[in-house]
């Protein structure tokens, strides 16, 4: 299936879901012009295409986990292996390949800093491929938005 990138009425779905995840079809179609089975339509290929998810987004801390980022340099051929072994860990929540001085960042969720630490020096680093790995401890969350300013001002891409 071709991924197609999302076109200004997509954009719109996004904002109004990004707005509320639970607003209805009805509301968001009568908002755009559009039938909601064209909504719907719509938000199922976006689904399907992975180019948004509905959740619920929870934060970590709020509910008395401890939060951290990792960065973490690997021997150049290991990256995929390395990146694959962080992925199945229940504790990480986020995993992205990386430009620049490290070649991926990893985002944790432990419940204590006994699980942090465990983590951390026994099975992140016990991993193969792992030179190196820089932890910052989430003391609090000033910002963490899933809205952003790309809707006003969308950039346009050449196929």
């Amino acid at each position: 299936m071709a991924n197609r990138h999302p076109d200004e009425i997509d954009r719109r779905i996004i904002q109004h879901l990004q707005e509320d995840g639970r607003r209805a079809y009805t509301a968001i179609a009568k908002d755009l012009g559009l039938s909601e089975a064209g909504v719907r339509q719509r938000v199922a290929r976006l689904i399907r295409n992975r180019s948004i998810q509905i959740v619920a987004v929870s934060n970590p801390m709020d509910l008395g986990f401890m939060r951290a980022e990792v960065m973490v340099r690997v021997d150049g051929d290991r990256i995929d292996a390395v990146a694959s072994e962080l992925e199945r860990m229940p504790e990480v929540d986020f995993v992205a390949l990386c430009a620049g001085p490290h070649d991926l960042s990893v985002g944790l969720v432990c419940q204590d800093s006994a699980e942090l630490l465990d983590l951390l020096l026994h099975r992140l680093r016990a991993i193969p491929g792992v030179r190196d790995a820089s932890a910052a401890l989430y003391l609090s969350v000033i910002k963490d938005s899933y809205q952003w300013s790309w809707i006003d001002h969308p950039v346009e891409r050449q196929e």
